[in-house]
């Protein structure tokens, strides 16, 4: 019988979340997993009769490899082939400049850009199919806004796609104008629909893409990521089948974990293929949007907006829709993650899942809200009641926290974003994240915003709301292995499960809270391969 080879790590302080041996000197891995920890000698004594490697990690915070709750890989990877257009360019005049000097690089005939965000620049206005029209009058341009809720195409662009006044999108809008005219702002699943018409990538450009997005992950600490509603870009089978192959060929540095929209899920479902897949790549369940963007006027809220008195924004699904979903998975046994940013999109959809667990009573299919950015305490009992998982999109406070406070909620309900602190006192389990392309990728800078809860602006909303250092830890690892059912093989050091770690250059709970952003990854290792080393 062959000698499993050994590799021991030493020269950290190896924390690892679990209770059994909450702390050790060295671990040992073999095979990709974990084979056991403890104190460096007995460890090394341990290893050393089959022959084994010792690396010593020169100091640091070892910990278990962050876990992605909600991102959207294939998008992002779409992005490193776009323009982009965020409000660090600072004004709209900007962002034709930056369309238009890329222009002439971008392969095929589509100019597309992405982080588009109206609210965080000096005009203070969307754009619209004049803007792009000033881009080029020969290309069709899609710019989409920075909450992936909504975009902007001009002429070409809406003559291409067949869009006119009398095109209808349900749980969309193309929006008009005065005269009747298209504008060029597509809203919602009108943002999908039009996703869904662009020229497919090449397979060959899918996979190279998605191992350059990949490694993005790596940097920040990231073993495992979701991508959370494959379909939004079209056939999720452009991106499926490419995942399949880099799962095959051993080039997946990091875990995937695949959610899909409805429509999409049920061509799989016919195979029985959910649940199913290897160690590096697992086809979850469904993930599906009930309502849009705060930030965007589109979030569906139970009060007004701050400054639109009368207005409370709209579900894009009836109740009766949202809960034929949500009853149709549960019963089949399925994870269910739903979109949801204002409350009354968080009411509607736990009434859904309070249905759906009366009729086939179980919660343990981890069913997540995912931002659930303005649930209260009563919503997060309720879905405690029915074992549903918040991931709360933390960094909100931090870079729309002042808007928030000015524009769409004022300064209370501001206040009461992304409740952590309330999940947290009601002992359930809750995880962080930050909708990546939405914001650039990130388990450090999300946790900081969860700690501090400080604003852009210096100014702190809702210190009752704030979590500790350790439990935004638990955020980005032991709570959120629960999310793609990986709470027996990732999330904690021990021995048995993956060897997933995450090499930091100081201890989260060792720095100042208001210091965590600027701790840095000096080592990502998965599956016992190291695919990052700063």
């Amino acid at each position: 019988m062959l000698a499993r080879k050994k590799t021991v790590y030493v020269g950290a302080d190896i924390i690892t979340l679990s209770d059994a041996c909450p702390r050790a000197e060295a671990v040992c891995v073999a095979d990709g997993r974990i084979d056991c920890l403890g104190s460096r000698e007995d460890v090394l004594e341990y290893a050393r009769p089959g022959g084994c490697e010792i690396v010593d990690l020169g100091g640091g915070t070892l910990y278990p490899g962050f876990i992605d709750t909600h991102s959207h890989m294939s998008s992002f990877s779409n992005c490193l082939r776009q323009v982009y257009c965020g409000s660090s360019l600072g004004s709209i005049a900007a962002v034709q400049q930056a369309l238009r000097e890329k222009a002439p690089s971008i392969e095929g005939e589509w100019i597309v850009g992405y982080g588009f965000d109206d609210s965080g620049i000096p005009d203070k206005r969307h754009m619209d199919r004049h803007d792009l029209d000033a881009v080029s009058t020969d290309r069709p341009v899609l710019v989409v806004h920075i909450s992936v809720h909504m975009g902007y195409l001009n002429s070409v662009g809406l003559r291409r796609l067949g869009f006119t006044a009398d095109t209808k999108i349900p749980g969309g809008e193309i929006v008009l104008d005065e005269h009747g005219e298209p504008t060029g702002l597509l809203l919602e699943n009108a943002l999908i629909a039009a996703a869904g018409k662009l020229p497919a990538p090449t397979p060959e450009e899918v996979r190279a893409s998605l191992v350059e997005a990949i490694a993005e992950y790596n940097k920040q600490g990231f073993t495992t990521f979701q991508d959370g509603g494959l379909g939004i870009n079209g056939d999720a089978a452009v991106f499926l089948k490419p995942y399949m192959e880099l799962a095959r060929e051993g080039r997946l540095d990091a875990r995937a974990y695949l959610q899909f929209l409805p429509e999409e899920f049920d061509r799989l479902s016919a195979l029985g293929a959910w649940g199913i897949g290897t160690d590096f790549l697992k086809i979850g369940g469904v993930k599906f949007f009930t309502d849009g963007s705060i930030q965007g006027f589109t979030g569906a809220l139970l009060e007004d907006y701050h400054t639109r008195p009368g207005y409370r924004g709209d579900l894009i699904w009836d109740t009766d829709a949202i809960d034929a979903i949500v009853m149709k998975y549960h019963c089949m046994g399925i994870q269910v993650a739903v979109h949801t940013n204002g409350d009354a999109a968080s009411e509607a959809v736990i009434r859904a899942f309070e249905k759906a667990v009366a009729r086939c009573p179980r919660t343990d299919l981890r069913h997540m809200l995912v931002h659930a950015q303005l649930v209260s305490d009563d919503q997060l009992r309720r879905m405690k009641a029915c074992g549903v998982i918040p991931t709360f999109f933390s960094r909100h406070i931090e870079v729309w926290g002042d808007r928030h406070a000015a524009l769409y909620l004022g300064p209370e309900r501001t206040a009461r974003m992304d409740p952590a602190g309330s999940a947290a006192r009601l002992g359930m389990p809750f995880a962080l994240h930050v909708d990546t392309p939405v914001l650039p990728v990130t388990a450090l800078g999300s946790m900081h915003a969860a700690v501090n809860r400080v604003s852009a602006g210096g100014v702190l909303f809702g210190a009752d709301q704030r979590i500790t250092p350790r439990q935004a830890l638990e955020a980005y690892t032991t709570n959120a292995s629960l999310c793609c059912g990986g709470e027996a093989d990732r999330g904690r050091i021990e021995p048995g499960r993956f060897a997933d770690f995450v090499l930091l250059d100081k201890g989260i709970e060792a720095v100042e809270p208001d210091h965590i952003r600027d701790v840095k990854v000096r080592m990502t290792i998965c599956g016992g391969r190291i695919v990052y080393q700063g």
